[in-house]
């Protein structure tokens, strides 16, 4: 997905605070799925607290050179069992890993594009059973905007199914990169987008707090077709390879993944290992 293609805007607004908690709504309840968290040194943190289930797989997953834009991954190659969920780290050098202080070695990792180098697709969360994560209820979870802390809302269509599959994805452009449909001098921090198929989303804009930051990250929230039959399911993609690779699909790239929950995880763990600490 790209800016609708047009005018550069003079200033680009965003939501800007060390920590953003993105809040999910449908109907009359409002779930917390995950946080993005701005670094001092410009790295992009993503964590995911609320979910229920603890038990996940964390892997380096290659897509395959099959000539087509879609194609089947297998997390268990290069993967380990967790139970604990994790953080997703992007740094400034495009070091790319998933973590947990005192709880997840840092052994799944692999080198991304750097940040100052990276445009588009940055990462996707695809959710099933908006149920399976914490409710945002009280003052601390209200909207509110401050340079420390900022709670947002997605609000999912009226009438949409909820078996359906929720689907999350983080873009990283350059400010100046940007383009408006319209003139004006200011524009942000709710973007219209538009992707490849002409489908048109409204992306939220947010970004470090640090005086120099000349990047936003957009996030767009939507449902898309049911994604498996587990009755909630948390699945993510990021660390990927330059874009040019990925979008090559005459040769195999790589990425970060994971999935929570994970059937038969003692199983699994003896047969792969897992990256807990004792």
């Amino acid at each position: 997905m790209q800016q609708i293609p047009g005018y550069q805007a003079r200033n680009v607004n965003a939501f800007r605070s060390s920590t953003i908690v993105a809040t999910v709504k449908r109907g009359a309840n409002r779930h917390k799925v995950l946080q993005v968290v701005f670094g001092n040194d410009g790295s992009l943190y993503v964590s995911f607290p609320y979910f229920a289930h603890r038990t996940g797989l964390l892997s380096v997953v290659t897509f395959p050179a099959t000539g087509h834009a879609e194609s089947f991954v297998n997390l268990e190659p290069g993967g380990r069992v967790t139970s604990h969920l994790v953080k997703y780290s992007h740094h400034s050098s495009g070091l790319a890993l998933f973590s947990q202080t005192g709880k997840v070695r840092s052994e799944i990792r692999r080198q991304s594009a750097a940040l100052d180098r990276q445009e588009g697709h940055l990462f996707t969360v695809l959710i099933n059973g908006l149920q399976g994560f914490k409710r945002a209820v009280g003052p601390r979870d209200a909207e509110q905007v401050t340079p420390e802390r900022t709670v947002l809302t997605f609000q999912l269509p009226a009438g949409s199914d909820p078996e359906s599959t929720l689907k999350i994805v983080g873009r990283w452009y350059d400010v100046n990169r940007l383009r408006i449909s319209n003139p004006t001098d200011s524009a942000g921090p709710l973007l219209p987008t538009i992707d490849e198929n002409g489908q048109q989303r409204l992306g939220v804009a947010l970004a470090n707090p640090a005086e120099q930051t000349r990047h936003v990250l957009l996030v767009t929230c939507d449902v898309v077709a049911r994604l498996g039959v587990d009755p909630e399911m948390m699945l993510f993609f990021g660390g990927f390879d330059p874009r040019e690779l990925m979008n090559d699909t005459s040769r195999e790239a790589q990425a970060l993944a994971f999935m929570y929950p994970i059937h038969g995880a003692e199983e699994l763990r003896g047969k792969i290992g897992d990256v807990d600490f004792s």
